[in-house]
């Protein structure tokens, strides 16, 4: 009797020891907004840690992911697909390079074609059929797009909110943080220019961010308001408002790679934390690698872009390129192998490659790539010198800043043909100085004291232990221009010295006449 006694008292322990950490788990609301694999990737990175800490997350998603307990997806199937069907065949010509205004006109067209569609998804009135009174204990808003979705802070009672971002140093960060922007030494993304500028291209600068702020502030994130009143009734707040409670920003920046830029202690650099992510490499790549004579050339245009865009005849110029070079190793990430027919033995074509392994991988001499932000940073970090074939939005601003480094050529789509990229390779791969100054690029990234995903669940872990930090967050967030600025105390001085310059010429005016006076007086005398 005792010894059962003494069974179930075990048992009841270890069942309470068991239940403790899932009653006490924090509940996480994870907000993805971009339908684009690469920031699924990099944002995958932050949920499955903080998964692997304890947390309980929910999941808004655009990419196939089984739930588990612990971890619900909410799934959105096939966006892009529907956005990119309006866009129409004629209409988007990845090959035509897109000036700086057009770019920024088609960034913002994009995200508010991207939320339109993403409002009407089940999966966001999946979320919407969630008790008010449901507890989550944090919200993780990635602050790229899909801002509407910041009322759910609000329906779910104004839990702290962090913000992230995959796409380098968004030029609305300023908006949630009091970043401060000064056009003379900060490039906008959309621009080719360095911190150097000349007073011509400080002039486009300004403009560029001046268009920027319009195009955010008073037509996508007023549609944006709609969208949360539409959705959440007309008593919600405005996105503008409530992005401002972030208590961190965590941004895929870092003073390495990027030009300086001042940022506030609320707004965190976390670069590179999808660096090291775990990749299964198959003996078929490990084998080619190893056999290609003067090492390997990654080929890849990363998730949002395949190579058979560019057509057919630059397709097959692009293997004769590849076949003129037989000494070395072409591993080429194409979404239709099957199209290029017959390759040559030193080019292995696949629908899929693991990017950041093979570019770990020592004997990688070169990476031929779009110029997205994280295969930058990737090449980066493992010290492989690049030629890159930007496409749009902040590619050619990554592209310029590799060339500008002297560890990169940059070649644009419409113009890749057979021999414009032979040399573009042996420019590079043939050149010591390309390779030993992305070593010097990558030392530097890597010198971190701290490694980025680390830092990041740091932060998001120290706002659950403090349902906050609003002592983070800048004060001119909660102030008008005018007080920010000082401008009612300069416009107090200015009405002050008004004043009393007409004041003093009244008594100026009033002491006139008598002195004249006096003067009539003595000379009458």
């Amino acid at each position: 009797m005792s010894v059962t006694v003494k069974s179930l008292a075990a048992i009841t322990v270890l069942l309470v020891l068991v239940a403790v950490p899932l009653i006490s788990a924090d509940n996480i609301l994870f907000l993805q907004s971009l339908a684009s694999k690469s920031h699924h990737i990099w944002n995958k990175q932050i949920f499955e840690r903080l998964y692997d800490n304890g947390h309980n997350l929910t999941i808004l998603s655009f990419e196939e992911e089984p739930s588990v307990p612990g971890k619900t997806f909410l799934m959105v199937r096939g966006l892009m697909d529907r956005v990119n069907a309006e866009y129409g065949e004629f209409e988007w010509d990845v090959t035509v390079e897109m000036s700086p205004i057009a770019n920024v006109f088609f960034l913002y067209d994009f995200y508010e074609r991207a939320s339109r569609h993403l409002a009407q998804e089940e999966a966001i009135h999946r979320l919407l059929a969630y008790p008010r009174s449901f507890k989550f204990d944090l919200i993780i808003h990635d602050f790229t797009m899909g801002h509407f979705l910041l009322g759910f802070v609000d329906y779910f009672g104004n839990p702290p909110l962090v913000s992230v971002t995959a796409f380098n140093i968004p030029s609305h960060t300023p908006d949630l943080s009091d970043a401060p922007v000064h056009p003379s030494y900060m490039p906008h993304y959309a621009s080719s220019f360095g911190s150097q500028m000349s007073i011509v291209e400080r002039a486009k600068n300004t403009l560029y961010w001046t268009l920027d702020h319009v195009c955010r502030n008073y037509i996508y994130m007023t549609s944006e308001d709609r969208r949360v009143k539409q959705l959440f009734g007309p008593d919600a707040p405005s996105v503008k408002d409530v992005e401002k409670r972030s208590d961190i920003i965590l941004v895929n920046g870092h003073f390495s790679m990027d030009y300086y830029q001042l940022l506030p202690p609320n707004v965190i650099s976390v670069a590179g934390l999808h660096v090291s992510r775990s990749e299964e490499v198959p003996p078929i790549v490990k084998q080619f690698i190893a056999r290609a004579n003067k090492g390997a050339v990654l080929f890849s245009f990363g998730t949002n872009i395949q190579s058979e865009m560019l057509g057919p005849d630059v397709n097959k110029q692009i293997l004769a390129a590849f076949r003129s070079m037989p000494e070395y190793g072409f591993i080429w990430k194409h979404g239709d192998p099957l199209s290029l027919g017959v390759v040559p033995p030193n080019v292995l074509v696949l629908k899929w490659v693991p990017q950041s392994a093979i570019l770990a991988n020592p004997r990688t001499k070169l990476f031929i790539s779009h110029g997205g932000l994280l295969s930058t940073q990737e090449a980066t970090w493992h010290g492989v010198p690049v030629v890159a074939v930007p496409f749009f939005v902040d590619q050619y601003a990554n592209a310029d800043k590799l060339v500008r480094a002297g560890v990169a050529t940059k070649l644009l789509p419409k113009d890749v043909n057979e021999k414009t990229l032979k040399e573009a390779i042996l420019r590079v791969v043939e050149d010591p100085s390309c390779r030993s100054k992305m070593k010097e690029r990558s030392y530097h990234f890597k010198g971190q004291p701290d490694h980025p995903l680390d830092r990041a669940i740091f932060w998001i872990e120290k706002v659950l232990e403090n349902k906050g930090l609003a002592y983070l967050r800048s004060p001119t967030l909660e102030m008008s221009v005018i007080q920010t600025y000082n401008l009612d105390l300069l416009g107090a001085v200015a009405l002050a010295a008004f004043l009393f310059y007409v004041m003093l010429g009244k008594i100026l005016g009033c002491l006139a006449p008598k002195t004249k006076k006096r003067k009539t007086k003595s000379k009458t005398t």
